[in-house]
């Protein structure tokens, strides 16, 4: 009996943080295409969320529209 708490327990210390990464990341991704008013899909950075660095090509088409 005591090994299926132990499994548990494993279990639980692997995906609970797994669980609260993705929440943290949907959470910035949220945020940053709020600021930047619309969806930005194919810009973020799919493991922090972040906005990717873009060519100095690109940031002046953005300020353009």
């Amino acid at each position: 009996m005591s090994s299926e708490w132990i499994a548990r327990l494993i279990l639980l210390a692997t995906l609970l943080p797994m669980i609260f990464y993705f929440i943290a990341l949907g959470k910035n991704v949220r945020k940053t295409e709020e600021e930047n008013e619309r969806d930005m899909t194919y810009e973020l950075n799919p493991f922090t969320g972040m906005k990717m660095p873009v060519k100095e090509k690109e940031t002046t088409q953005d300020a353009k529209r």
